[in-house]
């Protein structure tokens, strides 16, 4: 499950990226303490793969397989090296060059990621869909909607039957305000993977914003329960400040399951919107309800508005989606 500042239940991707050393003496761990990158070198599995890259620097599967190891250690440092180092040795390295770029990505360090992808491009004069998709997931986190628009369109001339791309670049075009452009993205990679979940649940959200709640919610029951159906179209209710019709969907919530809890929460929440909505003390500003949808990998990216208002200090941004069997937003492509 993801949160969004509604409460929304996840029921919208993501590239599926990859001689024996001498004995130590007794100054190991003295070592070991003094320097706290050797954390777990004591570990058979990484001495195992240290072994290995002794007797031999380019192996590459080793030095991969080294690197996740750190990134589970929450050892991110120690994990950009090793993929950094891999790197250099094999420039051409697709996964490689993914492995780097996601890894920086989870270290907030888009821009950096970006020009390992970049880079990593100049390799393959015949393009890379992986690379290419890449590309494009980060520009669009960094708001660059029209240059991410381009390289997801790159991708898919690459890979045309991957749901993934069809998924991704409607999402893209709905964070620009093409709803129909981006319902038909999405229905193509519903198309190729009729249990796309995230496919199901962009294509919900693109409906509702677009007034088909009937369809919305007929394509979140495909991804979810009932319940987290119901719940995040009262969430798109809500931000509509259609207080009546969200209280109708949050009751269907409640019916299919009692004790939802992100149906309970927002139900508590519209009570509180109702008291006080005649109190909007503030200006209005222009909201988007995607802007309420985190992406696959955790980033609320801001889009253009599609039209909604809320109340600028409401309580509204506080409803929760609930995204089952899958999230919402984009994937890295498989």
């Amino acid at each position: 499950m993801y949160k969004t500042k509604w409460l929304m239940v996840a029921g919208l991707g993501v590239f599926g990226a990859a001689c024996s050393r001498p004995a130590r003496t007794a100054v190991v761990p003295v070592r070991r303490m003094e320097n706290a990158q050797d954390a777990g070198e004591g570990d058979l599995a990484a001495r195992a793969l240290r072994a290995r890259l002794a007797a031999n620097a380019d192996d590459l599967d080793a030095r991969l397989a080294l690197a996740q190891m750190y990134e589970k250690r929450d050892q991110p440092e120690l994990a950009v090296e090793h993929y950094r180092f891999a790197l250099q040795r094999f420039p051409a390295s697709t996964e490689t060059a993914l492995a780097l770029a996601k890894h920086l990505r989870q270290m907030d360090q888009s821009l950096e990621a970006l020009r390992v992808v970049r880079a990593s491009l100049t390799q393959h004069p015949k393009g890379s869909w992986e690379l290419q998709s890449m590309a494009g997931i980060l520009l669009d986190e960094q708001g660059k909607f029209e240059d991410a628009e381009a390289a997801h369109r790159s991708a898919l001339k690459l890979a045309p039957e991957r749901s993934a791309l069809h998924n991704n670049l409607g999402y893209n075009l709905l964070l620009q305000g093409q709803g129909k452009n981006a319902i038909t993205e999405f229905e193509k990679a519903i198309a190729i993977e009729p249990r796309a979940s995230r496919a199901h649940n962009n294509l919900a959200a693109a409906l509702a914003v677009g007034e088909y709640s009937s369809q919305a919610l007929a394509e979140w029951k495909k991804a979810g329960s009932a319940a987290a159906a119901h719940n995040n179209l009262a969430a798109v209710f809500l931000e509509q400040e259609r207080y009546d019709d969200a209280r109708t969907e949050l009751s269907a919530a409640l019916a299919a399951d009692r004790g939802f809890a992100p149906a309970i929460a927002n139900l508590k929440l519209l009570d509180e919107l109702v008291g006080i909505a005649p109190q909007a003390i503030a200006p209005t500003r222009r909201v988007n309800f995607l802007r309420r949808v985190a992406s696959t990998f955790g980033t609320v990216i801001g889009a253009k508005s599609l039209g909604t208002k809320v109340a600028g200090k409401s309580r509204k941004g506080e409803a929760v989606a609930a995204m089952e069997s899958g999230k919402a937003g984009k994937e890295l492509n498989r």
